[in-house]
């Protein structure tokens, strides 16, 4: 789904109306589609799904290694097989362990996998045409915040709105990915 597919929906949806794309410009749709992709992003990074969900290999000289462009918050670090934990600030980081301080990461390993939710890069008019990092199913979603938007009922720090669009991502996300439960035994001797 690209911005421009999902402007049609909105301008077709008998809430606007506006087949003839004369009462909202590309501006106006861009911007409240910005607004709720927004939010939407800011809760997928908090939540526990795979959704938008990046992995980059890392190589560090001497000891760092700059972040990338697009990073948010770290899902998980990994050494080759093994997954490393973040070091405490009073600690110097080893093989074992990472620390990330402003746009870099820091241990004691030369190559690091980081699993990590990128942040939201806007929407703009060379995007228009690019696919969503959103799955097909958010379509509903973002049409209908968006024009809530158009008609003047969205800003980012209404936390309603926020909360209503949060509570709508968890409901529409939850048990997507992990449909079946997995019970592991254990055993003590």
């Amino acid at each position: 789904m690209t911005p421009q597919q999902l402007f049609s929906k909105i301008r077709m949806s008998p809430e606007i109306n506006d087949n003839a794309q004369v009462k909202y410009s590309d501006y106006q749709l861009t911007d409240a589609l910005n607004t709720v992709l927004s939010i939407v992003f800011n809760t997928l990074s908090q939540s526990s799904n795979e959704l938008l969900t990046s992995e980059k290999d890392l190589t560090l000289t001497d000891g760092v290694s700059s972040l990338p462009a697009d990073f948010l918050s770290v899902v998980n670090v990994f050494a080759g097989t093994k997954k490393i934990d973040q070091q405490s600030k009073s600690l110097a980081v080893d093989a074992y362990t990472y620390r990330i301080r402003g746009n870099s990461i820091y241990s004691a390993n030369d190559v690091l996998t980081l699993v990590y939710k990128p942040y939201f890069v806007e929407v703009d008019d060379s995007t228009l045409t690019a696919d969503l990092p959103l799955p097909n199913y958010f379509s509903e979603l973002l049409k209908k915040y968006a024009i809530i938007s158009l008609q003047g009922g969205i800003n980012k720090t209404d936390t309603t709105i926020v909360a209503q669009i949060s509570d709508d991502v968890y409901k529409l996300t939850a048990g997507r990915e992990y449909g079946s439960l997995e019970i592991q035994q254990s055993f003590r001797i």
